[in-house]
């Protein structure tokens, strides 16, 4: 009987031991399967995050090689043209004012500073179509320096103010004919279009808040101190992402003026007065050439040529 009471007892107790054993099995078999899921999971995260900095990486690389690429390509059309063409005469650099646009399907121009958008249209296709060269600032600057030569049929096309119809209109002309034009834009009023950089367009200054009457009927910019001109023309650049070529409010300007502008890091500015931009000019005192609504395409043929 004792014996008998002994081999159950026994019984009962390897049967609580493997009990015991497939208890601990099953544990460790879970714990495995959290731990290779936190693994994977893991190898995962570090998978994507490796997939997203190798594409910001490839992104970074394709923007500078496309940049660098456009600058070469540039680089190579004018020396192509300097050496199988003519140079620009002694008459100087055509750089042409525009101001606002109108479509005169839905609406007309409110005075002489407008043109009929089928105009520019014409002008820039006359541009496209004989071959005008269009050089950046820089190579402006090394002109009026004598470092720099420019090829005989080169123009540079400006617009004020940074106005709608400018975008909404001329954008889409200058897009079609592959031409670049700067947009003096005065950041105050129009300071948001900086925020969509529209291709061929070239974002330069035309003041913070200086493009108002100040005393004696003449702009602020005659009347201002230093420090207050100097703040303006700074907040410019700052809206604009970067800015070195200014456009004086309503072609007014004065010594005071063109130091405010040295010191800030502008290196050429813009009048309103009638010319062309020739070798040693005085950098902070540029004439332009006016394109007005009346401006016939013959005119302006002899404008540019």
């Amino acid at each position: 009987m004792k014996r008998k009471k002994r081999k159950l007892n026994l019984k009962r107790f390897l049967i609580f031991i493997a009990i015991i054993v497939v208890i601990i099995a099953i544990i460790c078999v879970i714990n495995n399967k959290s731990k290779n899921t936190e693994i994977a999971k893991n190898e995962e995260d570090q998978s994507n995050t490796s997939t997203e900095e190798t594409e910001n990486v490839n992104n970074e690389t394709e923007t500078a090689v496309a940049e660098i690429t456009e600058e070469d390509e540039h680089k190579a059309k004018l020396e192509e043209k300097l050496q199988t063409g003519k140079l620009l005469s002694e008459d100087g650099l055509p750089v042409l004012m525009y101001h606002f646009f109108y479509d005169k399907s839905v609406s007309t121009g409110k005075d002489g500073n407008y043109i009929e958008i089928s105009k520019f249209d014409e002008q820039m296709k006359y541009l496209s179509e004989n071959n005008f060269y269009f050089p950046t600032w820089q190579e402006v600057e090394d002109y009026i320096d004598g470092k720099q030569e420019l090829p005989e049929k080169s123009v540079v096309i400006t617009v004020d103010d940074g106005d709608d119809s400018f975008f909404e209109l001329a954008v889409p002309v200058l897009q079609k004919y592959d031409i670049t034009a700067t947009s003096f834009v005065i950041t105050y009023w129009y300071g948001n279009r900086a925020n969509d950089k529209q291709k061929n367009v070239d974002y330069q200054s035309h003041s913070y808040d200086m493009h108002k009457a100040g005393t004696g009927g003449k702009g602020v910019m005659l009347s201002w101190d230093y420090n207050k001109m100097k703040e303006d023309v700074l907040l410019s650049q700052e809206v604009l992402g970067g800015a070195n070529i200014f456009c004086y409010p309503f072609g007014q300007y004065n010594d005071l003026d063109i130091q405010v502008l040295k010191d800030t890091g502008y290196k050429l500015a813009f009048t309103t007065k009638a010319g062309r931009v020739k070798k040693k000019a005085s950098k902070y005192e540029l004439p332009r050439v006016r394109i007005s609504g009346e401006t016939s395409l013959e005119s302006f043929k002899s404008k540019v040529n």
